[in-house]
Order: C-alpha cells, then sequence, then structure tokens
C-alpha cells in the first residue's frame, strides 16, 4: 500500500514538472518478464520510463547512488538493483540478481551505456545485458528517452545542477519499441534504440 501511494505522490509530480510523452507503450507487457534497455541522459530516466507501465520495473543503478542515504528507502521500495561498474566479481553479481528477477517473470532495466551522458549523445552499449537475458527466452524491449539534455539533472555542463535551460516543464519523450528476440548484439540494439 505505502509503495503504490508513494508511487502515486512521485507520478503527480513528474506530471507537474515535466510534459511527458510516451509512445509504444503497447509493447511493454503487463505479465511476464522483459528485459528494458534504455538510452541515459538523467538522473530521472527510470522514474520517466518507469511511468510508461503499471509494472514496476526492477533497474540497475550504480551503488553510489544506490547507497546515498536519504534516497535508499525509495530505492529499496521500488526494488531497485544496485550495480558496481569498477568491481568486476560484484558487477558479476548484480547480474545475476537481475537475471533471477526476469526468471520470476518481472520486469529489468537497463541502461547498456553504463553512464549518464556527457555530450548529450548516445555512447557504445556495454555487453553485461547478455548474462541477464541469454537463455531465458525473454523478449528485448528498446527504449529511447529524449528531451532531458539540459536538465538540472542531466550532465550537460559537467556536473549535476550546472545547467537549468530545460528545468520547467520541458517536453520530454520516452519511445517504446517493438520487442527483440534472442539475445541481439550491441550493434543491433544500438541501432533499435537509435531507430526510435
Amino acid at each position: 500500500m505505502w509503495r503504490t501511494l508513494v508511487r502515486w505522490l512521485f507520478e503527480g509530480i513528474l506530471a507537474v514538472f515535466f510534459r511527458l510523452r510516451i509512445e509504444g507503450r503497447e509493447h511493454l507487457p503487463l505479465r511476464g518478464p522483459a528485459l528494458i534497455i534504455a538510452n541515459h541522459i538523467s538522473y530521472l530516466d527510470g522514474f520517466l520510463i518507469g511511468k510508461a507501465t503499471p509494472r514496476y520495473i526492477r533497474f540497475l543503478l550504480w551503488k553510489p547512488i544506490y547507497d546515498i542515504a536519504v534516497m535508499q528507502p525509495f530505492f529499496r521500495m521500488w526494488e531497485l538493483i544496485p550495480i558496481h561498474s569498477e568491481k568486476p566479481r560484484q558487477a558479476l553479481e548484480s547480474l545475476k540478481m537481475a537475471r533471477a528477477e526476469i526468471e520470476k517473470g518481472e520486469l529489468v532495466g537497463i541502461f547498456p551505456e553504463g553512464s549518464i551522458t556527457r555530450n548529450g549523445e548516445m555512447d557504445d552499449f556495454r555487453r553485461g545485458y547478455e548474462r541477464i537475458i541469454e537463455g531465458t527466452g525473454a523478449p528485448v524491449i528498446p527504449v529511447r528517452l529524449e528531451g532531458m539534455w539540459g536538465h538540472p539533472l542531466s550532465m550537460k555542463g559537467g556536473k549535476l545542477f550546472a545547467c537549468w535551460e530545460r528545468f520547467w516543464r520541458p517536453e520530454v519523450r520516452v519511445t517504446i519499441g517493438a520487442p527483440l528476440e534472442g539475445v541481439p548484439t550491441t550493434e543491433e540494439l544500438e541501432a533499435a534504440v537509435r531507430r526510435l
């Protein structure tokens, strides 16, 4: 009940501060597993994508962000998965946790660029997603976010809160593509996201 209430309040806040357009939400399954792959522009990306479905998406979140004490109750409430980007053994454990969620029939989300863009352009995708999806039979769903570059929660200007040009009610678009079957290559995934 608390999680539903907090989500309702948070989505209300997003509706005040953003003009959010979601296209292709019919591609997100109402039940069963899927791996959501998206480009990464800001620290709000996971929440913006989450508005596209009534289900909870278990996003992988960089551990130093996950460890922020004031935010941990919310991250745990949304069952986000902390991931180490600099410790391979711990990163592998995080990928195994994400795979276990897929095997339980949940939605899992990952930003395969590995970090938020520093120049507004999509960076090369990394291959860790394969360990989550390989052999599960779950579809991979490409998602493209646009409109957050220049928001204070993007890295425009080189750090958080350095740029405020898109602070008040920017138009943000979340485009969800058709599911990809099997285990697409990084090149195929990047192309699928760029096409959206």
